[in-house]
């Protein structure tokens, strides 16, 4: 008996836009070469010691783009130089000092120190420890004391099609001695008050449309934006809770040291972002601390040990992914 025809449904037409999403991705997967199960348990080896398979692999990874609307985008006179690039295809880190030139962040209680000095002190020690590894490639959004817009950190990223956004900032408060680092990832609801207040202070605008969806109907734009926010949104949050790992016994964390909010650096729908208040520059003692060389550096090899955990791990998923696959076409 013929099935009766399907009604396009709200539900149909759902599930065949995802059934379409899927299919583009797949076809990034072309790991050919993954056929045994064995492979899956070695990639972690591959990630370490082969560039040539991790430059083979690599560029299959990269997330969906969602493409920039050049008419809404802010002006980027020039991308940001990229150091480490000996293997093409290893993964791009963007790290983010934030604000400098004549926005000098939070400061220190005696008014000398400031937000913006240490933030591109941490960044470049992050920069140097992830060159020295050689496993990824790094860049940031500023290499001396001037301003960028928040949009325009956010684009740069975008535009380059970075891998991993990383954000550094030193936090404050008005009264008290609170100390330690927090790691913030994206949530239109904010996880606390506090949370919330900070993400009020640093935002200024909200994230321009893309002109390829908008050309679309109102369900797929929804759709397809949805997915791949969800798919960045959960990379975030993995990446932080990893972040965590990794630095905790090297700096001080705050007793929730992961919260949410509407960050505007961090709205990039398809780049995995993460905002690091590295600890309060506003607490004398932890002042110090930061802005100590030590103190950058141990700091910046817990970053450079998440981020290459990360990746690793991406790379076991993709090879999962690939036998899996394989399997079913065997079938």
């Amino acid at each position: 008996m013929a099935h009766p025809k399907r009604k396009k449904t709200l539900f149909y037409r759902w599930w065949a836009v995802i059934v379409k999403y899927l299919e583009d991705i797949a076809k990034d997967f072309k790991l050919k070469f993954f056929r045994k199960k064995q492979f899956s348990l070695i990639i972690f080896f591959l990630f370490f010691v082969s560039d040539g398979a991790f430059a083979a692999v690599m560029p299959m990874a990269k997330a969906v783009r969602i493409p920039i609307a050049r008419e809404s985008s802010p002006a980027i006179s020039s991308l940001p130089h990229i150091y480490g690039a000996r293997v093409s295809g290893r993964p791009l880190v963007l790290i983010d000092p934030g604000h400098g030139g004549h926005d000098p962040g939070s400061s220190s209680r005696d008014g000398r120190l400031h937000e913006k000095d240490v933030t591109l002190a941490i960044g470049l020690a992050i920069r140097d420890a992830l060159i020295k590894s050689g496993r990824v490639r790094v860049a940031l959004t500023r290499e001396d004391d001037h301003f960028l817009p928040l949009v325009s950190r956010r684009e740069i990223g975008r535009r380059m099609n970075a891998d991993l956004f990383i954000s550094v900032h030193a936090d404050s408060a008005a009264a008290g001695n609170p100390h330690g680092a927090t790691i913030y990832t994206l949530s239109e609801v904010a996880s606390d008050k506090i949370a919330a207040r900070l993400a009020a202070r640093e935002n200024q605008v909200d994230i321009s449309g893309s002109r390829e969806l908008r050309n679309q109907n109102s369900e797929v734009k929804s759709i397809l934006y949805d997915l791949t926010r969800r798919e960045t949104m959960n990379a975030s949050v993995s990446f932080a809770s990893l972040l965590q790992r990794e630095l905790q016994g090297r700096i001080p964390f705050r007793s929730h040291y992961h919260r949410f909010a509407g960050f505007v650096v961090l709205k990039a729908p398809d780049v995995p972002s993460v905002l690091m208040e590295t600890g309060y520059i506003s607490n004398p003692a932890e002042a110090a601390q930061l802005f100590s060389r030590g103190y950058r550096e141990n700091l910046a090899l817990g970053v450079r040990r998440a981020i290459e955990i990360y990746f690793a791990r991406r790379l076991a998923r993709l090879a999962e992914r690939s036998d899996l696959k394989s399997d079913r076409q065997k079938k």
